[in-house]
């Protein structure tokens, strides 16, 4: 599970004399406002790759990391279930973080604009606004109808369950309340590293990834070890 390797790590680093031991609890809020934290940054990198992509600074084996952010955005994307359309309104999930625009319909953004549209507006070119938990339609089906729209949903906060076991935490993934990092796995190592900045750590994501690394070859010598 990404959220146990990601405490095993973590706990590596802080269980010190200097920096004292982890406390579930807190790991788990360090662990969501990290997730928040790189969530938000992803939105600035992808537009600042993309400009440089752009301008041909970008070139060779790079060219990918366009596609590379775009694909840890997606990840929280997901369309919603039926939605039923009553009297023009539409109830907007509420997971949503970033909406899409439904097909075929414009976006007005506020109230003055959609009264001036929607006048002309037609069930061939509609449009919608925003209020409060709602999309308001124009034109409003004149029959009971339904929709579907993607989005982009907020962040699942983690939940690291465990038993304690002679005074100590063992993780327990079977527990009804586990809810794992919330994130691409490509990104493991850097919510690592942005975990143990708030515990007080500071490393680089290279330094992660060799103790990783390390570790994964000890792992390997032991198992295969005659």
């Amino acid at each position: 599970m990404l959220l146990d390797r990601i405490y095993k790590k973590v706990k590596t680093f802080v269980n010190t004399d200097v920096y004292g031991s982890v406390d579930p609890s807190e790991f788990e809020r360090f662990v969501h406002d990290a997730i928040q934290e790189r969530n938000e940054d992803y939105f600035y990198d992808l537009n600042r790759i993309q400009l440089r992509a752009n301008r041909g600074f970008i070139v060779g084996g790079m060219a990918n990391l366009v596609d590379r952010y775009s694909e840890k955005i997606l990840f929280y994307e997901q369309d919603t279930e039926l939605i039923e359309v009553v009297d023009g309104k539409v109830p907007i999930p509420e997971d949503v973080r970033y909406l899409y625009e439904p097909e075929n319909y414009e976006f007005c953004k506020d109230r003055r604009t959609f009264n001036i549209l929607k006048a002309s507006a037609t069930s061939k070119y509609p449009i919608y606004r925003i209020s409060g938990n709602n999309l308001v339609l124009s034109p409003s089906p004149t029959v009971d109808t339904q929709m579907t729209f993607p989005y982009l949903r907020k962040i699942k906060s983690p939940k690291w369950t465990y038993n304690v076991i002679s005074g100590v935490e063992i993780f327990n993934p079977d527990a009804t309340d586990f809810v794992d990092a919330d994130i691409h796995p490509s990104e493991e190592n850097e919510i690592v590293r942005l975990v143990l900045m708030r515990f007080g750590v500071n490393l680089k994501e290279s330094d992660i990834q060799n103790f990783t690394t390390q570790n994964q070859t000890e792992e390997f010598k032991e198992n295969n070890a005659t």
